[in-house]
């Protein structure tokens, strides 16, 4: 299967931005050093106002797999289970853009506490 990437929103209240940077940051490290199928692991702040900033982490994977290995990494699951704890004001949407079929979908329409979408490709390719 081809790579593909994802775009994830984090939506973290506004009192809480600094530590959630150096919260990420660390996460991110962990990444780069134990998912060689992780391609680019990137993060930008999309808005901010009174209430909240949002995040957008962009990652490129080099194949089906190498999401799931970037789902059962310790280091994401524990930076996700400290989001919803402490960080998170809206659930985590994840947006994939990939030319799976509907059954290699299928699985990942059942993430918990992910807000997970596919985005409909109307024209392009994936190598």
């Amino acid at each position: 299967m081809s790579l593909f990437f994802l775009e994830a929103y984090e939506h973290v209240y506004k009192d809480k931005a600094a530590e959630y940077e150096r919260l990420s940051k660390k996460t991110d490290r962990k990444v780069m050093e134990t998912e060689p199928g992780n391609l680019i692991h990137v993060q930008t702040k999309v808005s901010e106002d009174d209430r909240e900033v949002v995040y957008r982490w962009l990652e490129v994977f080099a194949s089906y797999e190498d999401l799931q290995a970037h789902l059962d990494n310790e280091h994401v699951q524990a930076h996700v289970q400290k989001l919803n704890d402490d960080y998170l004001c809206a659930p985590i949407e994840v947006i994939i853009y990939c030319n799976w079929t509907e059954e290699q979908k299928k699985p990942w329409r059942r993430i918990e506490g992910i807000s997970l979408t596919f985005a409909p490709l109307v024209n392009g390719y994936f190598r």
